[in-house]
């Protein structure tokens, strides 16, 4: 007896049924067939919702008819919970279209009571399936991964080489400044040399943003999205892929905000430029042509990428969709990228299609709803003063804090702080600003922590706060900034934006 519990497989049962004695022989019968069960048995819905929540279950047996509950309801509740886990229905009375009914829904088993000797085996079976259908969704997540690092190394090649660029002008030009105005005392040259470098940081910063759409969490918030915005960023990030191969022509109509996300959206735009930059053979440019288009149809606004490659024959057409079936080379692609596409787009409540013939190329179509009940914006009034703003800026960089010191310095009052701390300290002091450019990752205390004793301290100078970040890294800084009415500007700061914003503060 001792030899036989050792060898039991251990079994978490989730136990659906209102009668004692049925209970007792389902044990009994899975005891029999070499399971070393533990069990929790409910009867109600909510007892099955409390269950759910409390642990994991390797088996839920569920009677068919309870008094205030059924086995097709508690297999839905599991469902809505996205657990897979086996779900076996037994029942005394149970007619064959009902149980035809359920295993089409998805149960994956029925067994009468009254032949519970079958119970064991399908308990077994459907073990064993759930571990191959665990295995191949780690699988197709490892797939995924390795398609999503190629994307990445990609990507990583092609920002470089956009980096580098601009990178080398601005290193030339401040070292040829410098170089000049000490040696030669060239000015006006020193100066245009300074225009050029700073005209290239531009585009530094730009491609920096686009890096930001693109590795922004899955879970972002979806609200009004500047599509152009995101499409841009994305035709930027292909640019080395498409130069090569076709001309870009960009044909966009007046569009407003689209429901959906940044980070999602250029995951799609990105992959959609790419494929279309492949099904275009290298070498004949000039013959080729890739053109985004985008028009407002009624209140959903539609979204074209059309190649001049190869085209698609008729039966393949919803087949790419389809995960893992792909008609490029083998080591080329894992087949997973537009059926992932798909699944983003209807996220968004959008839809996705291909309109295709072979020899003619190929236009894959989006629909993305207008996005409805935009934040308003507060109301702002300008200030004049003759003596300009008190602007505190708040920075755990010295460098960045000393750069807006001499960037506003010409016309505002301006105070820098490295601390949140020593910020607090003044302003509690009694010191009042017009303005608060505040860091929002600082390692003592961030911006949101800053914000919140602000809030206590000073109510009136947490309306004031400018946020500024290079990257919003943790749930916690997401979630406050989704929630807190402040501006918040990427670094590198757009300077015209923020004086604008200086001079359009709170009343």
């Amino acid at each position: 007896m001792t030899e036989a519990l050792q060898s039991a497989q251990p079994l978490r049962l989730l136990l659906v049924e209102d009668s004692e004695d049925d209970a007792m022989a389902l044990l009994r019968e899975l005891r029999r067939s070499g399971y070393d069960v533990s069990h929790t048995r409910v009867e109600t819905r909510e007892g099955l919702e409390r269950a759910l929540g409390a642990g994991a279950w390797d088996v839920v047996i569920a009677d068919y008819a309870l008094p205030r509950f059924d086995g097709l309801s508690a297999f839905s509740l599991v469902q809505q919970r996205g657990l897979d886990v086996p779900f076996i229905i037994v029942s005394g009375t149970i007619g064959e279209d009902v149980a035809v009914a359920a295993m089409k829904a998805g149960v994956h088993d029925f067994v009468l009571k009254d032949r519970l000797g079958r119970l064991g085996p399908a308990v077994a079976r459907e073990l064993r399936e759930a571990e191959l259908r665990a295995e191949r969704r780690k699988l197709q997540e490892q797939v995924m991964l390795s398609d999503r690092l190629a994307s990445l190394g990609m990507l990583a090649a092609s920002v470089a080489h956009e980096l580098n660029n601009p990178l080398a002008s601005v290193m030339m030009n401040l070292e040829f400044s410098l170089t000049n105005a000490e040696e030669q005392g060239n000015f006006q040259e020193s100066m245009e040399a300074l225009r050029e470098a700073f005209s290239c940081t531009g585009l530094i910063r730009d491609i920096i943003r686009d890096i930001k759409i693109f590795s922004r969490p899955e879970g972002q918030h979806f609200g009004p999205t500047d599509l152009h915005r995101v499409m841009d960023s994305a035709l930027r990030m292909a640019h080395n892929q498409l130069f090569h191969r076709a001309q870009l022509v960009k044909d966009y109509g007046e569009l407003p905000p689209v429901y959906g996300g940044e980070a999602r959206l250029g995951q799609v735009f990105l992959n959609l430029l790419i494929n279309a930059a492949q099904a275009i053979p290298e070498g004949r440019r000039d013959a080729n042509e890739i053109r985004v288009v985008t028009r407002r149809v009624g209140e959903q606004v539609r979204v074209e990428i059309r190649d001049s490659g190869a085209g698609i024959p008729p039966q393949l057409r919803e087949r790419i969709f389809e995960p893992f079936f792909t008609t490029k080379p083998v080591g080329v692609g894992t087949g997973l990228g537009l059926s992932i596409c798909r699944r983003l787009i209807t996220e968004m409540d959008g839809s996705m299609g291909v309109e295709s013939e072979p020899g003619q190329g190929s236009t894959f179509w989006i629909l993305l709803r207008v996005a409805q009940g935009q934040e308003v914006v507060r109301e702002m009034r300008p200030k004049s003063s003759a003596q300009g703003l008190g602007v505190l800026v708040l920075d755990d960089e010295a460098a960045v804090g000393m750069a807006l010191h001499r960037l506003l310095s010409t016309r505002h009052q301006v105070t820098t702080f490295e601390r949140a701390q020593d910020a607090l300290a003044h302003i509690t002091s009694g010191r009042r600003f017009d303005a608060i450019l505040c860091d929002l990752m600082m390692p003592e205390m961030s911006g949101a922590q800053f914000h919140h004793e602000l809030e206590r301290l000073a109510p009136e100078q947490a309306r004031r706060v400018i946020f500024m970040t290079g990257g919003t890294f943790t749930e916690e800084t997401r979630a406050f900034l989704r929630t807190a009415r402040n501006p918040c500007m990427d670094k590198p700061l757009d300077i015209p934006r923020l004086l604008s914003l200086l001079e359009a503060r709170p009343a």
